[in-house]
């Protein structure tokens, strides 16, 4: 194994340089069904989409503010698509360096909006990666490996840095329902509850480091305290359990005192809002892998590693028995588990959505990340957006606009036809030459059967002046409250 493997090995892969974003195109549709649950569970509750049925939906985002693209360097459509793929540059400036990795993929899924209640079930399989509070040097010993001779035989003083991997399954129920009407006003409350499956893990967490690479060979670590934790990749390798809740203020254009959506009650339709307002709680809990793990905390530990270039690494396995032999004699300050904790990434986010008329919509949406534990944890890197959007049943458009992690500034544009759904939250690097720290793109393909179907031909009922079904009228839409 080379030099620059090696350094990966010693930073446990803090170079993985992806994220995904909060398909803030489409989260917010009235239409989004399956795909607005993960933002906030109380979105299904009236919605314009009666069932949504999700058949197959991806979405992946990279992100990060340390290697990228040059502009000039390459044209997506001209050399990334044709599998021309330059080589990446880097940004020196002295602050710390950060990156994070998401991909979801869901799987069958569903959400049914009828009278004042909302159901729903998901299955995905999720990935977060996160690289947090990389120093610069380190950031530049990963990308250039130990034997970048700018940077040997200085002392390097580092801390409080970490990267963490999950990947795991999850099945979700979800329930919602409208709890208050009054007058104009209503509110509707959300929550998803999550079985979680621990497919794999890796997490490195650093709160204090001295080291010197003394020449292409050695490689100098002292005061190294800190932990690192592994789950080889396999099925079911951890248990655990989550939650997302949400609430949703509206301020309807119809008085809705007797309102229940897809019911004869009310048509077998919907009534929409002047504006909305929702708050939620996202990704609370966490996974316990205890098959095929392996935890180490280390304590002000030392070590000379001679002949660095020489290791021989096949596997995680390899990796931690390399580890542990380097401080074999300094194992007084090594402790070993077989079981530990790492909680998925949480965040909490608010919503804003106005209606301007003729099918015509603004949000503003904010997704602060946080997290429980920070040895074993990444966290959600935040967003901040404002997304106009035009929206129809049978075709919407949205051009989000949006601050990565306040800092990275990005527009998307996102599509969908009928049932079929396809955007990107960053768009710009498809359009012209420049430089590119991130990339995007997510799409689903579903069967939404937006009407009823109990409100069918031949079935519809008389209606008052105000848009009621007039009492004693004869429907066979079911009114299920």
């Amino acid at each position: 194994m080379n030099a620059r493997t090696l350094s990966l090995v010693a930073c446990v892969s803090c170079t993985t340089s992806v994220f995904a974003q909060e398909r803030l195109g489409l989260a917010n549709s009235n239409y989004a069904g399956t795909t607005g649950m993960p933002l906030n569970p109380s979105s299904m509750v009236d919605s314009k989409a009666w069932l949504d049925i999700n058949l197959v939906g991806v979405d992946a985002f990279a992100w990060n503010n340390f290697s990228y693209f040059g502009k000039g360097d390459y044209y997506v459509w001209d050399d990334v698509f044709k599998g021309n793929i330059p080589t990446s540059l880097y940004r020196t400036n002295g602050k710390q360096k950060h990156a994070a990795a998401n991909v979801r993929v869901d799987g069958p899924s569903f959400t049914l909006s009828h009278g004042k209640n909302a159901f729903g079930f998901h299955t995905a399989a999720r990935v977060f990666v996160s690289a947090e509070d990389l120093s610069e040097p380190t950031a530049l010993f990963i990308r250039e490996g130990l034997d970048y001779v700018p940077q040997q035989t200085i002392n390097y003083d580092q801390n409080k840095m970490g990267a963490f991997a999950t990947a795991w399954a999850e099945v979700g129920l979800s329930y919602g329902r409208i709890v208050y009407q009054e007058g104009k006003d209503m509110i509707n409350v959300g929550v998803t509850a999550k079985y979680l499956m621990g497919i794999g893990h890796m997490s490195v967490y650093l709160d204090e480091v001295n080291h010197t690479v003394v020449d292409d060979q050695d490689w100098a670590v002292s005061n190294l305290t800190g932990q690192y934790a592994i789950t080889e990749p396999g099925f079911a390798n951890g248990h655990g359990f989550g939650v997302d809740l949400g609430v949703t203020y509206k301020r309807m254009l119809e008085e809705v005192g007797d309102y229940a959506p897809h019911t004869a009650q009310s048509d077998c339709g919907t009534i929409d809002y002047r504006y909305k307002i929702g708050v939620s709680l996202l990704d609370l809990g966490g996974i316990n892998f205890n098959k095929n793990s392996l935890i180490r905390t280390f304590e002000n530990s030392t070590t000379t590693w001679e002949s660095y270039p020489d290791a021989e690494l096949n596997g995680i396995g390899d990796i931690d028995n390399l580890i542990a032999s380097q401080f074999a004699s300094d194992a007084g300050s090594m402790k070993t588990g077989t079981r530990y904790s790492a909680s998925i990434p949480s965040a909490i986010s608010v919503q804003f959505d106005y209606n301007l008329g003729k099918n015509f919509y603004a949000n503003a949406t904010w997704v602060q990340g946080f997290k429980i534990g920070k040895r074993t944890t990444g966290i959600r890197r935040s967003v901040i957006g404002i997304t106009p959007r035009y929206e129809h049943k049978w075709f919407e458009a949205a051009l989000p606009i949006s601050l990565y992690d306040y800092r990275s500034p990005m527009v998307g544009l996102a599509f969908r036809f009928y049932n079929v759904t396809i955007g990107s939250d960053n768009i710009l690097p498809f359009i012209v030459p420049m430089n590119i720290y991130s990339g995007n793109i997510y799409a689903s393909v579903k069967i939404t059967p937006f009407k009823n179907p109990a409100c069918g031909k031949g079935r519809a009922a008389k209606k008052s002046k105000k848009g009621r079904v007039k009492p004693g009228s004869a429907v066979d839409c079911p009114a299920f409250m």
